[in-house]
């Protein structure tokens, strides 16, 4: 009897454990809806995104969708004048529209890889310019779609261009794409971030395509009511590229970009020596913040008593920039610089970049070559040393205003050469350390390079 008793006990407070375990938890509407949100999400962000991907990846994908959504409003626009412009819906002959509608296609198709084997190698260099104006092209094309009504006879050439200019577009885009997804990386996962990065394109595609039908069908059939709905579209659209590239990290280095990393670095003390600060050297992500990629750079203009730097100039345009270019002595001055620069004693101790050095009344330069044997090493050591170069120019001018001693500006030149040639392994070390990869240089052509040889 008593087991019985126990058995039944034991079956009661089995089953009330049982029935306090399945009781669920609480839920808040808050929590319901951040679940909600991720759920959502899952398919358009990388997984674990927070720990996977930078900060700034987030801004970028926000400001890329509304340039995608946007732009893909005003195509439908764009498709819709052009249709207009053919004469659809009044009696044109569907063959010959299919036959422009190909030629045009195929012209584009052309002119497209044309353009990538002019620009291949910026692509890299310079992704966040390339795809700034990638989204330029683009809209420029679409707005000659827009003019096609009124000029319907020239619908075949001006769609030609107009496709052009979208297949160098979408060649940019599409080129520039995987070199700014992996600044993003944290870890080793392109190709979830790309991957998702085709979903986001692809709702962006979707969702802008049902505001472009909205308007359209909400709006007269005429190319100034369309351009009406356009222009807004068009321009928000390039504003949301424009927004978006600014948080995009780009960590390797050209002209730009290494200027304005080692630019508060490299300075003169209260004494008026040159002196090197490590800490002070910028790092991608500062860099990304206040660089120039909407137009190209190729060298570094004067800044105050900072002579300019021209890299890798071709020596039959040497002298352009000066007062006097053309002038017989100018001519010779330009001469005797470059057999300095080629003559140096830098030149015999075997370094493989060569610096000279031009000043007159009104304007200063500074000319870097590099030779064909270069290294990586060898090109970040040569713009190093005219970044120096260029601030002891600087101070001298600063101390003697007015001076054009070419003497002074060859001991200057040589006593920059011994600091950055002394402080070089450091600093090198430091601009890895700030995060920069220096396994491949964007600071000169390598077409431009030279090969000198010394007797």
């Amino acid at each position: 009897m008593s087991h019985k008793v126990r058995t039944s006990l034991n079956v009661i407070l089995e089953r009330k454990s049982m029935g306090s375990a399945s009781i669920p938890e609480q839920v808040s509407i808050a929590d319901r809806m951040r679940q909600a949100y991720a759920s959502l999400m899952k398919p358009f962000l990388p997984a674990d995104y927070k720990n996977t991907v930078t900060p700034e990846y987030i801004h970028y994908t926000k400001w890329q969708f509304v340039h995608n959504t946007l732009g893909s409003a005003s195509g439908v626009l764009a498709t819709q004048a052009m249709l207009y412009a053919m004469g659809l819906g009044a009696g044109a002959l569907p063959l010959s529209v299919a036959i422009n509608w190909v030629l045009k296609d195929g012209f584009g198709q052309l002119g497209g890889v044309v353009y990538a084997t002019m620009v291949g190698p910026k692509f890299d260099s310079d992704p966040k310019h390339q795809r700034f104006w990638s989204a330029v092209w683009l809209q420029s094309a679409t707005w000659l779609e827009m003019l096609t009504p009124l000029f319907p006879h020239l619908f075949l050439l001006i769609g030609s261009v107009a496709n052009i200019g979208k297949n160098i577009s979408w060649l940019a885009m599409s080129a520039t794409k995987a070199s700014i997804n992996k600044t993003f990386c944290l870890k080793e996962n392109l190709g979830d971030l790309t991957a998702k990065s085709g979903s986001q394109a692809t709702a962006a595609g979707l969702l802008g395509t049902a505001i472009g039908v909205l308007i359209g069908a909400t709006m007269d059939v005429s190319v100034y009511t369309l351009i009406v709905g356009f222009v807004p579209l068009s321009f928000i659209s390039l504003w949301g590229n424009y927004k978006s590239l600014l948080y995009a990290i780009t960590p390797t280095l050209n002209v730009e970009r290494a200027r304005l990393m080692i630019k508060d670095a490299v300075r003169l003390s209260d004494s008026g020596d040159i002196c090197l600060e490590p800490a002070l050297l910028k790092t991608p992500r500062q860099v990304s913040a206040v660089e120039t990629f909407m137009r190209e750079v190729h060298s570094i203009h004067p800044d105050g008593p900072r002579p300019g730097i021209t890299i890798s100039p071709m020596l039959s345009h040497l002298g352009w920039g000066l007062p006097g270019g053309n002038h017989s002595k100018t001519q010779r001055d330009v001469a005797q610089m470059v057999n300095d620069a080629f003559n140096s004693p830098r030149t015999r101790q075997a370094e493989r970049y060569y610096i000279g050095h031009m000043s007159s009344t009104t304007t200063s330069r500074l000319y870097l070559w590099f030779d064909t044997h270069a290294t990586n090493s060898d090109i970040l050591k040569g713009f190093y040393h005219a970044m120096v170069y260029r601030e002891m120019l600087a101070g001298r001018h600063q101390a003697h205003p007015g001076l054009q001693d070419s003497v002074l500006s060859a001991e200057l030149c040589e006593q920059s050469y011994e600091f950055s040639r002394c402080t070089f392994a450091e600093f090198s070390q430091s601009v890895t350390q700030s995060g920069w990869d220096i396994g491949t240089m964007y600071l000169s052509k390598p077409s431009r390079h030279v090969s000198v040889r010394c007797q």
